[in-house]
């Protein structure tokens, strides 16, 4: 958890939204949509080629990118478009919350394959605490899917979607630079009496 990553690599993880929003802003949606595609595509590759993982956000992210991508590519009118960021968010809160009852959490997914290996089986206390940022990450995405949702029922839809773009990426922006906190919040939750070792049985001692 001390290791720390460069802001680069992790906006080339989400390199898919960030595509899609400066096409958005400077095309149509449509190219948007494309040229997203084609990104997710290039990193498909580059990942294969370089021998690198493809962890379960990776996968959930880009299909849901991809499934609502070609439904309004091959629509004449991209019904979809004004909700897919709610289903989308929905979705990824759901994927959030079922893996932080597995057996490895998505955040700690995540960690691990940035660090390149796991943690100790027997680190009890950073799996739960992986496990509860995980849900607060999926707290994130319902909220940020409720807030979206109310924009499109009290904005018309081009002042919902422009609202939208600035929430989207500064919210998630701010989440990112939080979780790249993530030893600092850990130690604090450990102050706070958060995540503690488990004390060895006394035979163990």
């Amino acid at each position: 958890m001390a290791r720390s990553f460069p802001l680069a690599k992790i906006m080339l993880e989400a390199g898919s939204l960030l595509v899609f929003w400066v096409l958005a802003s400077l095309f149509s949606l449509r190219v948007a949509i494309a040229g997203t595609l084609v990104f997710i595509i290039w990193d498909a590759v580059r990942r294969y080629r370089n021998g690198r993982s493809f962890p379960r956000l990776w996968i959930i992210i880009n299909t849901l990118a991809i499934l609502f991508g070609v439904i309004d590519l091959i629509s004449i009118s991209p019904f979809l478009l004004p909700y897919e960021a709610v289903l989308t968010n929905l979705i990824t809160a759901v994927c959030f919350t079922v893996s932080a009852f597995g057996s490895t959490s998505l955040v700690q997914e995540i960690v691990e394959e940035r660090q390149g290996f796991p943690f100790p089986p027997d680190r009890l206390e950073l799996k739960a605490y992986f496990r509860a940022f995980t849900l607060v990450w999926a707290g994130y995405f319902v909220a940020k899917a409720g807030l979206y949702f109310w924009l499109l029922q009290h904005f018309p839809l081009t002042r919902a979607l422009a609202l939208r773009s600035v929430i989207g990426p500064l919210s998630l922006f701010i989440m990112i630079g939080i979780s790249m906190q993530g030893k600092r919040v850990f130690l604090l939750c450990q102050r706070l009496g958060l995540f503690l070792s488990p004390k060895p049985l006394p035979h163990e001692a």
